[in-house]
């Protein structure tokens, strides 16, 4: 799975590459929800001491055999990428949720809108309201799972000093911003 992010295209066909953007989103939304059985299991194969097919694992990226990892690099690697999986699960559940309670919103809540409801006092103003806000958000939140699918994408590669850094931030806040987020349930 994860050499079909990051093998080189060439562009030369001379196709319309605004048509291929659905295509590579979509791409990104099944890399990034197979991050977390792709960490899990190549923690697991760390674990049993089979560090050539945990590596070759992770590393699949059309480019050859894989490098030789050690098994807490092996085992690091493969927790990154859970942790960037679950990061992806929960911007998806927040694309959800942003589609259902926004341009979907007068389907969802049927009650009387009350004075505090954004748009309100009227049913129209409040659903436009959650709507206007919601797309955006949609839009961000795709981007960002674009942009996680990138990151994993060469920090499987290994080829830039800054991308381990960053990830192990990324991971750690998003860890930060899930634990923050079930704390205000």
């Amino acid at each position: 799975m994860t050499d079909l992010l990051t093998r080189p295209r060439a562009h030369s066909d001379g196709r319309d590459r605004s048509v291929e953007w659905p295509r590579r989103l979509g791409r990104s939304l099944v890399y990034g929800a197979l991050l977390v059985p792709i960490g899990m299991q190549t923690m697991a194969d760390a674990m049993l001491g089979e560090q050539g097919t945990a590596a070759r694992r992770w590393r699949r990226h059309g480019a050859g055999e894989a490098q030789s990892m050690s098994t807490a690099r092996t085992f690091g690697y493969g927790l990154l990428s859970a942790v960037l999986g679950l990061t992806c699960w929960f911007v998806m559940l927040l694309i959800v949720l942003a589609v259902v309670r926004g341009p979907f919103w007068g389907f969802v809540e049927h009650g009387p809108v009350q004075p505090g409801t954004w748009g309100g006092p009227t049913r129209a103003g409040a659903w436009a309201a959650h709507g206007l806000i919601a797309v955006p958000c949609i839009v961000v939140f795709l981007f960002v799972l674009r942009g996680v699918a990138a990151l994993q994408r060469l920090l499987v590669q290994g080829t830039r000093s800054w991308v381990l850094p960053a990830t192990i931030v990324l991971a750690a806040g998003s860890l930060a911003f899930f634990w923050s987020w079930l704390q205000q349930l």
